[in-house]
């Protein structure tokens, strides 16, 4: 008996009845030939991304911007950097550098990395458990700095989840590709090949171990609720400059270059390239961190923002016109606009180095970069890529896209001057302006979510066109790629289709109806109004 027949043959065993003749002839044609591309994977991988994506937008409205906007009040009220406790401006932060950004980073970086290098993403079970540990470790972290749960073991175990969800992260990311690959093909593609994403890549998510590990340190070494100041300084410029602003620039080369028309960044220029001098300057600039020597550092990271924003040439006049399709048009400038809070932000830190008696510009810096950069960036860019990797969604709303950057822009403008003249000369009106920037942003941050929200709860539209459906259309692609066909098609006439629990993947439509007697026509009638009524807008 042939390989082919023997695969038929257990099938037929397999589902407890014989399968039709069809049925036997296309398991006999998928053991035989190369297998047809499933789009299962996909639309898990989708889901687990979806996970990251739901939790990062909770993190991001609840435990970080309510927190933060009641800090601020309770700052402006008093008129006193101090006012509210320390562990809550800490937890606020924790909740928006982790919960938010770093959720929506790993789980973009584990939608689409393995599908830059060309293989898949395995095991799932373990990128799952990667979502479980993170989000279970940025919440234990959030309510211990509140005093929700014992302090010093939530600290701990807060950190210590949250570092073991990103060791299982890179696993799935670093080691089970190089499993898939032959070894020919792991050594054609060594340290030379690295393009610029992948050197900051790299560099960002050594930053996070880095920043991770410290985090842990400050939790084992904190004495109440809080961490020291010198621990939390060291992990809030880790998280921020060794890890989201290097992998920012690296997606940016990939993303902020296509989706704005921009010229080719400038990154891969040079001998060493540009890009490699970057990825270097943040193992220096967090060396420095740790070595305490913040005033470097902060240079550092002024140099690498300088740098990476003329690299990308993001305000250089376009080439191409910007892909604003379904989306607000008026995004590109916001992209812009963030690398100018980056430059500003970081220039605002180095002043602050330099005038240690300036109290408000630590603050305003951070927040220039935070605020300006890092959510602008996201709420410019996430809206116009995020729902194409989540099985190719379209944007709930590009009115809600616009309200939220516009809102954003002014409210972080308003908070970075007012926190430095607040804090700095006592203004009378900077105190009263805080308020009001806390309440602008948190309008902003309360529209992006309601709007990728009500993206993930939309069913993915049918980007199918109707008239190229024929009889040859393969009826695993139909019952994977769009599961809710699997009904459709058995109430037409697909009665083998009901009881099987696989379906071969050669398997066409005209074969499918012949073996249990229905008319092609029909199927493809009940196909073509199911794709025309999950059109996409």
């Amino acid at each position: 008996m042939s390989r082919g027949n023997a695969a038929a043959g257990a099938r037929t065993e397999a589902h407890g009845a014989a399968l039709p003749a069809q049925w036997q002839a296309a398991w006999a044609r998928d053991a035989e030939r190369p297998a047809v591309a499933d789009p299962r994977p996909e639309r898990r991988t989708a889901r687990l991304l979806a996970a990251f994506i739901a939790t990062g937008l909770i993190y991001l409205a609840l435990p970080g911007t309510f927190l933060g906007v009641t800090n601020l009040l309770a700052i402006a009220a008093a008129k006193l950097p101090a006012a509210p406790p320390t562990a809550w401006i800490q937890a606020h932060g924790q909740a928006q550098v982790f919960g938010w950004v770093g959720s929506f980073i790993l789980g973009i970086s584990l939608s689409i990395l393995p599908k830059f290098r060309a293989v898949a993403l395995r095991p799932l079970w373990l990128g799952w458990a990667a979502w479980g540990l993170w989000t279970a470790g940025v919440a234990a972290r959030w309510l211990a700095g509140l005093g929700y749960a014992a302090a010093h073991a939530g600290l701990i175990a807060g950190t210590g989840l949250m570092l073991a969800g990103f060791a299982a992260s890179q696993y799935v990311l670093v080691v089970a590709p190089r499993q898939q690959k032959p070894a020919a093909t792991r050594a054609a593609g060594g340290a030379g090949g690295l393009d610029a994403a992948s050197l900051l890549g790299m560099a960002g998510f050594g930053g996070l171990a880095v920043a991770l590990a410290v985090n842990l340190g400050a939790a084992i070494a904190a004495t109440t609720a809080a961490y020291g100041a010198g621990w939390d300084r060291r992990v809030v410029e880790l998280a921020i400059w060794a890890f989201i602003v290097p992998i920012a620039l690296g997606y940016s080369t990939r993303f902020v270059t296509v989706f704005a028309g921009l010229r080719a960044h400038r990154l891969e220029q040079g001998r060493p390239r540009l890009a490699a001098l970057l990825a270097a300057g943040v193992g220096v600039l967090a060396a420095a961190t740790l070595a305490g020597w913040f005033g470097t550092a902060d240079a550092l990271a002024l140099a690498l923002a300088l740098a990476g924003t003329w690299g990308l040439r993001v305000w250089e006049p376009e080439v191409k016109a910007a892909k604003t399709a379904g989306v607000y048009a008026g995004y590109p400038v916001f992209l812009r606009l963030a690398f100018g809070w980056l430059i500003a932000g970081a220039a605002l830190e180095v002043w602050a180095d330099l005038a240690p008696g300036a109290a408000g510009l630590p603050g305003a810096g951070r927040h220039a970069v935070t605020v300006g950069f890092i959510a602008t960036l996201i709420f410019a860019l996430g809206p116009r890529m995020l729902p194409s990797f989540l099985n190719s969604r379209q944007l709930r709303s590009a009115k809600l896209m616009a309200a939220s950057l516009w809102l954003l822009t002014l409210g972080c403008g308003l908070r970075v001057a007012g926190e430095a003249a607040a804090y700095g000369t006592q203004a009378g009106w900077a105190w009263r302006v805080l308020p009001v920037s806390a309440f602008l942003e948190l309008a902003a941050v309360l529209l992006f979510v309601l709007n990728l929200a009500l993206t993930l709860a939309q069913r993915p539209p049918a980007w199918v066109r109707a008239e190229l459906l024929s009889g040859e259309t393969l009826v695993y692609w139909c019952v994977a790629s769009y599961p809710r066909t699997r009904k459709l098609l058995a109430r037409a006439g697909l009665t083998t289709l009901a009881r099987a629990r696989e379906v071969p993947r050669s398997l066409t439509l005209q074969e499918a109806a012949a073996a249990d007697g229905a008319p092609t026509e029909a199927l493809l009638a009940a196909l073509r109004g199911y794709f025309a009524r999950h059109a996409p807008r």
